[in-house]
Order: structure tokens, then C-alpha cells, then sequence
């Protein structure tokens, strides 16, 4: 019998693509980055190879759509502007690596669904498993506070932080996906699922930044749907509605809502305030290339951290500021010109066809770098960067299925 099994399973596994093997192994990636970045590695590596093997095997007849010949010349251009940071600046031993580390070993997922993966139901799962893992995320930050572990959970992760920015992200999508008729039901049942769980996430987590942006994101992106349909503006207003009664009715909540203000005694707010003015310094003297990539913290800690600042932050809790401290106005220029051009590419086709999947990516770079980034360095959180890559290749790859079967009709 245990041949027998045996045989079945060998079976089943030899009659699997090798597009179908780099799904897998991409999809097992996001969903345990933040549980063990070991074995999160593991499947990223296995999932390099094998779209290695298939960019080889396929060279000849190798789609490549038109959005990563155009998103490729600004990554490009982004690099060479942020490489003179990694080796100009005092220690390239420190540099180059972090370099690499994280403006280079970050985006290949993007690359691997974008060249191999077209097939749009292996992409609507992709999208399916990662948001029930996600709502599983968000189950165990609820555990983590509810049980008395910690005051605030953090989820699969080890940074509270790090969960928020992805509520932040992710939460809008859902609301898109449930919105749209494009999505598939199971896709839909996935996202109402990750939806719900993150109500408890959020209130495991307690990230007023999570809380804020997504009050505000949720009505903005839901507005072209609620004015075709009154009902969906009751669904959208009711749920907004429960969740903020639910965190009203909880005095604990209130205050750590209305601490967001507090600009005189609230230690996280005067913590960033502090920060902030430290990287602005960095800036002022190493205009170009700031004190270099790696070496932001070891710069702080010499001779930038102000007195009053007593945790000791390992960064400046903002995107921008944070690279124009590390590397100067060239290689705040050259990330700036990468992200704008794919929300501005997004946006434009958003206007066009609007299409689920362009507000989608737009969202999640928007969301995740722009919005979330003004309260912490999302750019250098490793498994946050690649769950954002992620989310982007697989819209802007149902976004080119859409369009390539709207042409072909209309030819």
C-alpha cells in the first residue's frame, strides 16, 4: 500500500509544469517569509532556479510583457543611482553587500511571475492561498495579545510593525477584490476571509498607523464602486462603521487612537520626531550620497542620535527621510523615479480600462512604500518588500491576461 501511495504521489508530482512548480514554490515563499526566513529562503532560491531553467527552456518564444521592458529601465536607473551610496561612501564592505541585499535579492519575484507564470487560474490561486495564510497571520497576532503574551502581537513576524504595514497594504486590495466582478468567488471567499481575520489582527496589533491609513484607504478605493451601486455603499459604510464602534467602545483603545496627535509626551511620537531631525543631518552633510547604505545606524549611533532620544532606533520609521539620511538626494531621485513610474503606468491604465487589477497595483506600491512608509522603513523590511512584489507581479500579470483577450477581441 505504501508503494502504492508512493506511486500516486510521483505521479501527480511528474504531470505538474515547471509552471506550475515555480507557483508553488513562489506561493510557499510569501507564505512562510514571516514564519522562518530560513525556510522562506529556501523556497525563494528553489523558485530562482527553476525560473532559470525556464527562461532557458523558453528563450526563443519568451513573452515579455510590455510593463517589465518599461519598469526594468527604471530599476535600472534606479541602481545607478543608488550604487555610488554603496561604494563612494566609507566602508564598501558594508555597502555593496546591503546593496545587494536589499535592492537586488528583493525583486526577483517580480521578475519570476512576470517571465513564467501566465496562466490566470494558477495566478487566482496563488492569490487565494496567500490570503488565508495571511488571515492565519493575523489570527495568531490576535492570540499573541489576547492570551497576555505581549501587548502588542506581531503575528508570523518578529516586529509588530511589520504586520501593520501589511494590513495596510493588503486591506484595500481585499475591499477591491470583493468589489469587482473580475475575481473569481473563491478568490473573493479568500479575501473576506483574510478581511475578517484582520479586524482581529488589528486589535492584537494596536498599530495606530494600520488603524489610521486604513480608515482613510478604504473609502478612497472603494468610491468607483460604491457610486454604480447604493448597496455596496451600505456594506462598505456598515462594516467601516462596526469596526470603528468595536475599537470606540474600548477606553484603552481611544486613548492610544488619540495619542497619535500627542506631539508633547508620547514617547514613540517624540522618538520619531528625534530621528527624523538626526537623518535630516546626515543629509545636510553628505548631501549626495548620504553616509552611505548599511551604514545609517552606525553613523546615528557615533555621532547624530540626539540626547533626548533614548531607544536607540535603528532607523528613521520613514522611507524618505531615512534614504535621504543613507543615500542622499542621488538615490532618493532614483527610487522616487522606479516607484512613480510603475503608480503613474498604473494609474494611466487604471483611467483607461478601468480594470481591477492596475488599481490593485497601484494600491500596493502606493499603500505599502508611500503611505505606510511615512511611520516606518518599509523598504527595508525583507519579507514585506517581497509579499509587495509579489502582489504587484501577479495583478500587473492578470492586468496583461485582461488586456491581451480585450485586443484579441476587439481584433
Amino acid at each position: 500500500m505504501t508503494y502504492l501511495w508512493r506511486g500516486i504521489f510521483l505521479g501527480i508530482l511528474s504531470k505538474l509544469r515547471l509552471e506550475s512548480w515555480i507557483a508553488i514554490m513562489v506561493t510557499l515563499m510569501v507564505c512562510f517569509t514571516r514564519l522562518s526566513m530560513a525556510a522562506g529562503q529556501i523556497f525563494y532560491g528553489i523558485a530562482i532556479l527553476l525560473s532559470i531553467i525556464y527562461i532557458w527552456k523558453h528563450r526563443r518564444e519568451l513573452y515579455v510583457p510590455f510593463y517589465v521592458k518599461k519598469y526594468s529601465k527604471s530599476l535600472v536607473v534606479m541602481l545607478l543611482l543608488l550604487l555610488p551610496s554603496a561604494i563612494l561612501t566609507n566602508n564598501i564592505a558594508v555597502g555593496l553587500p546591503e546593496f545587494i541585499n536589499v535592492w537586488l535579492w528583493r525583486i526577483p519575484v517580480f521578475f519570476i511571475i512576470a517571465l513564467c507564470i501566465r496562466d490566470k487560474k494558477t495566478l487566482f490561486t496563488m492569490l487565494a492561498v496567500f490570503f488565508v495564510d495571511f488571515g492565519i497571520d493575523n489570527l495568531v497576532a490576535f492570540y499573541q495579545h489576547f492570551s497576555g503574551m505581549t501587548d502588542r502581537g506581531w503575528g508570523f513576524g518578529s516586529s509588530v510593525l511589520s504586520i501593520s504595514g501589511l494590513m495596510v497594504m493588503l486591506v484595500p486590495i481585499f475591499c477591491v477584490i470583493l468589489l469587482d466582478k473580475e475575481f473569481p468567488n473563491y478568490v473573493k471567499a479568500a479575501a473576506l476571509w483574510a478581511l475578517g481575520c484582520v479586524g482581529f489582527g488589528m486589535y492584537g496589533n494596536q498599530s495606530r498607523g494600520s488603524w489610521l491609513f486604513n480608515m482613510i484607504l478604504i473609502p478612497i478605493v472603494s468610491l468607483p464602486y460604491l457610486i454604480k451601486r447604493f448597496v455596496y455603499v451600505v456594506a462598505v459604510l456598515a462594516a467601516l462603521g462596526g469596526v470603528i464602534w468595536g475599537f470606540s467602545t474600548q477606553p484603552q483603545y481611544v486613548t492610544r487612537f488619540e495619542s497619535i496627535t500627542n506631539t508633547t509626551t508620547d514617547g514613540s511620537n517624540l522618538g520619531r520626531f528625534d530621528v527624523w531631525t538626526s537623518s535630516i543631518n546626515m543629509f545636510k552633510d553628505h548631501p549626495l550620497t548620504g553616509v552611505g547604505i548599511g551604514q545609517w545606524r552606525t553613523k546615528y549611533e557615533e555621532s547624530y542620535r540626539l540626547p533626548s532620544e533614548n531607544q536607540h532606533l535603528y532607523h528613521a520609521h520613514n522611507n524618505f527621510i531615512q534614504l535621504l539620511g543613507e543615500v542622499g538626494i542621488l538615490g532618493l531621485l532614483g527610487v522616487l523615479i522606479f516607484f512613480s513610474t510603475i503608480i503613474i503606468d498604473n494609474f494611466v491604465t487604471w483611467l483607461k480600462k478601468r480594470d481591477p487589477y492596475s488599481l490593485c497595483s497601484m494600491i500596493a506600491v502606493v499603500s505599502y512604500v508611500f503611505v505606510f512608509g511615512q511611520v516606518e522603513y518599509t523598504l527595508d523590511n525583507s519579507s514585506g518588500m517581497r509579499i509587495m512584489y509579489f502582489m504587484l507581479a501577479t495583478m500587473l500579470q492578470l492586468r496583461d491576461c485582461l488586456l491581451y483577450t480585450s485586443d484579441a477581441a476587439d481584433d
